[in-house]
């Protein structure tokens, strides 16, 4: 019916949705691209440098076509660095474990994956979310692989994924949740700052200093104590 409420189902990721959650993940990641560059752009110190950068050559040529083009040079050298960022972190999740999901997710003790489903129409994957425990400590977890289809959002799809995961590893026995994101990534984190998770680190992205300097993304590290 036009105009109803979705509903899904969320299940365990079974072998023929390997290729769907992938989809989801590639998706999800490179749509961040035009987030952070939108607010990489209006922030402060980027503002400035193309301010300076579009004054300076107006000096130095007389020329507003120059002043301009320097300007639009910088905007695509940010949009790149925006770029860069994701579409690296995508190319080694491809490769490790999104490629294995079945050996880094489903056989190893206290992991798990989870497809969030549409129940009416196809029943095609529209979301993901995925658990660890973490390497050297039996007794903490770290969420990885949370996304929702965009056209799905804001339907609290994001939270359900997330409290799966919260239940799972209160079942398993851990004692701390851990999760990894992007400073990008602004509703994720008021949600789960709202499921009780508090910041304890943040860090510029992997990767060359320039991209961190140009694109503004922060790596924010979160935990919740369960």
């Amino acid at each position: 019916m036009i105009g109803c409420t979705p509903t899904f189902i969320i299940r365990a990721c079974q072998a023929g949705d390997y290729q769907n959650a992938r989809r989801i993940v590639a998706s999800g990641t490179m749509e961040l691209v035009m987030v952070a560059f939108e607010q990489a752009i209006h922030s402060l110190s980027n503002v400035c440098l193309l301010f300076a950068s579009g004054q300076v050559v107006y000096v130095i040529t007389g020329s507003l076509t120059c002043s301009s083009l320097i300007c639009l040079v910088l905007l695509a050298l940010i949009y790149l660095a925006c770029w860069q960022v994701y579409a690296s972190y995508l190319r080694e999740r491809m490769e490790t474990d999104m490629a294995h999901i079945e050996e880094y997710y489903l056989k190893p003790p206290g992991a798990g994956f989870w497809v969030a489903m549409e129940e009416e129409g196809a029943g095609e994957v529209v979301g993901t979310v995925g658990v660890k425990m973490e390497p050297g400590d039996p007794h903490s977890c770290q969420l990885f692989r949370l996304f929702v289809d965009q056209r799905f959002c804001r339907h609290g799809l994001g939270r359900r994924l997330t409290q799966k995961v919260l239940d799972f590893a209160k079942h398993y026995g851990y004692r701390s949740y851990l999760l990894k994101t992007t400073s990008v990534q602004e509703p994720a984190i008021c949600m789960y700052q709202k499921m009780g998770f508090q910041i304890q680190s943040s860090s510029p992205v992997p990767g060359p200093a320039l991209l961190s300097l140009l694109s503004k993304i922060s790596v924010y590290e979160l935990e919740k104590n369960l």
